[in-house]
């Protein structure tokens, strides 16, 4: 028994091939990380402003995308770059001191510390206290002559980064589903099949 081939299609084939290690596949690459990373940032600000209480559009404001580029070490990367943000900007803090304590001189009835949101959790920061808008807490609680310290709330990059943060889990597993299907699709294109 013998068997024989008949190649058809031919340039078809060649072009094919010739796709495969050319620039123009490295682009479609570039071009589906792209467009993951995209959608990466539009759900991590999306997360970030709804598990730490920062407006979204601050949020959205403070992060950008370091796009891609076609090349043999592609990368995209979702940055967020801000200061820490105060506890007393988005926390509307309240501190009570009383300074004439209950009637013929009963105990002082200030609260125990300022209460404020942070991670949109309003609650007592304890040992704290407000003073121009700002809350404030000594340096070292037990020495009441130490330094006072101001209070911050979410640090936007923190909570893009650290692996103890819920976004950071979320992006990796969005990961897993979308950025190989993204990727391949572009490719798929550049192709022509």
């Amino acid at each position: 028994m013998r068997v024989s081939g008949k190649l058809e299609r031919s340039r078809e084939l060649k072009s094919f091939l010739q796709n495969l290690d050319s620039p123009k596949l490295q682009a479609a690459g570039a071009r589906g990380l792209n467009e993951h990373t995209e959608e990466q940032r539009r759900q991590s600000t999306t997360r970030i402003a709804a598990y730490t209480g920062v407006p979204i559009a601050r949020v959205r404001g403070k992060t950008r995308i370091k796009k891609a580029r076609a090349g043999a070490d592609m990368a995209a990367t979702v940055i967020t770059a801000d200061v820490a943000i105060p506890l007393s900007e988005y926390g509307s803090p309240v501190w009570v001191r009383d300074m004439k304590p209950g009637w013929r001189g009963g105990r002082v009835s200030s609260m125990a510390g300022a209460e404020a949101t942070g991670w949109n959790v309003r609650r007592i920061f304890a040992g704290t206290w407000v003073a121009k808008g700002q809350v404030y807490r000594r340096e070292d609680p037990n020495d009441p002559r130490s330094r006072p310290v101001r209070l911050y709330g979410a640090v936007l990059a923190n909570e893009l980064a650290k692996p103890t943060r819920p976004n950071v889990p979320a992006a990796e597993k969005f990961a897993r589903l979308d950025l190989e299907k993204r990727v391949t699709r572009h490719v798929i294109r550049a192709l022509g099949t």
